[in-house]
Formats: structure tokens, sequence, C-alpha cells
């Protein structure tokens, strides 16, 4: 990471290039499934396994993956906040520990775009909710994929600084249940570059899309996966197939 953007005002760096995917094994692994059937035991058969490659064949045709992420150092970290060189303040326990050795911190917003919602309203309003169902879950696995994706360049920056990338936490799972941190949020990173906008209740449109922060820094005690700290990890559907 070129560290020389600490003093300066923060910039927005847009990714586009990027490799967003999912497949049968990752759609039917959020089913609790695999290629060779349930974990019970019982076989797919072949139509409904071409079923899912059809949608993942068009939920990735109509996928346009983006990622934003933007770099702010760290002023001072608290019992219960954390508070950024340009004003802003997150308050969170959870955080303030986990990032407690930070130097800074990258804020970072991915979408795959709305053409893939517009498809699923398609098919709701035609009768296929089978259609509409896999291909929203499907979308689900691929702003997961753009995100990652987006965020390994985050990573390679840092390790070229001699620093690490903690893994990314994101307002509204468990751990980080204050919606209302996505305006901060916002205004650390341009995710509107993207397109994505926040509702009145912090939602973001497209719905395909998902923020975070990530610290910045060397010594952290950090899991792999957030999934770990977040009390849905045993019910959320990407969870699982992890």
């Amino acid at each position: 990471m070129d560290l020389a953007i600490d003093e300066r005002p923060a910039t927005t760096t847009i990714l586009r290039d990027l490799e967003a995917t999912v497949d049968t094994g990752k759609l039917l692994a959020m089913q609790g499934m695999t290629e060779q059937g349930w974990e019970g035991g019982r076989q797919l058969e072949a139509h409904i396994t071409a079923m899912y490659e059809d949608i993942c064949r068009e939920a990735r045709s109509l996928a346009e993956p983006a990622f934003a992420w933007a770099y702010h150092g760290v002023a001072a970290i608290r019992s219960n906040e954390l508070r950024l060189d340009g004003g802003q303040t997150i308050k969170s326990r959870f955080l303030a520990q986990k990032l407690a050795p930070a130097r800074g911190l990258v804020a970072m917003a991915a979408t795959i775009g709305p053409r893939l919602e517009d498809r699923i309203k398609a098919y709701q309003a035609a009768g296929d909710t089978m259609a509409a169902y896999l291909l929203d879950l499907a979308g689900s696995a691929l702003v997961e994929s753009a995100y990652y994706s987006g965020f390994q360049q985050v990573e390679i920056k840092a390790a070229a600084a001699g620093l690490e990338a903690t893994t990314p936490f994101g307002p509204g799972h468990s751990y980080w249940e204050n919606l209302a941190d996505q305006e901060t949020l916002f205004t650390l990173v341009d995710a509107t570059s993207l397109g994505i906008t926040l509702t009145t209740s912090y939602l973001m449109l497209p719905r395909k899309s998902v923020s975070g922060i990530s610290g910045i820094g060397q010594g952290f005690e950090v899991g792999e996966y957030h999934c770990q700290y977040c009390h849905l990890r045993r019910t959320c559907l990407l969870s699982r197939a992890k």
C-alpha cells in the first residue's frame, strides 16, 4: 500500500476488471448440497444440475462487478471507538478491540450492479419463483466474490508496505449491528461512484452490494473470516458454503 496517501485527503480507487464468479458447486453448497447430491445421500437428477448450471451462467452474464476502496489514517483507538484522521468516528467495542494495532483502515464497497436484480423481478413477475430464488442466491455469491477479489488487491498493497490487512468487517452483522454506521462508511469511500446508494434505513441499493472496513497495520489477532464472529454463521447460506 502506498502509505504516502496518509498525508493527503483520502481518494477512492475504483476497480472494475474483477474476477467474480459462481458455479454449481457454490450454489449447491449454499443449500447444504454437493454436486453428488444431498448430504443425506440422495442423488441430484440431471435436469436439476442443468438448471443450476444455467442459472450460474445467467448470473455471471448479468453481473457488472466493481469495487471501491480508500485508505484513512487512524488518529486514536479507545475502548469503544475508532477515531480517524479526518475526524470520523466509528463506535464499536468489538472493532476497537480487533483493530487495536491499526495505523489505518481501508473503507470498501462492492457491487454487481442492478441487472441481476432486474432479472429476478422479471422471473417473479412471470411466476418462476424457483429461478428467482436461485438467481438471488447466485447474486449473493457473486457480490461476495467481487468483494474479496477487490480486497485481495488491498492485501497485496498492504503486504508490499510490510503491513497486514485484517479480514473485512461490515455493518449489519451481529458483531457490528449499528446499520447507521453505513452513513459514516459512505463518507470514507465513494460508493456512489459504483452506483450504490443508501436508503433512509441504511440499506444499500442495488441490493447485491457489500461494504466494510479492514484494519491496516501489524500484530493483529483476527480470524481468517469475519464469519466466525457473527452469531448467524451456522444459518448464513454464504457462511455455510465456505
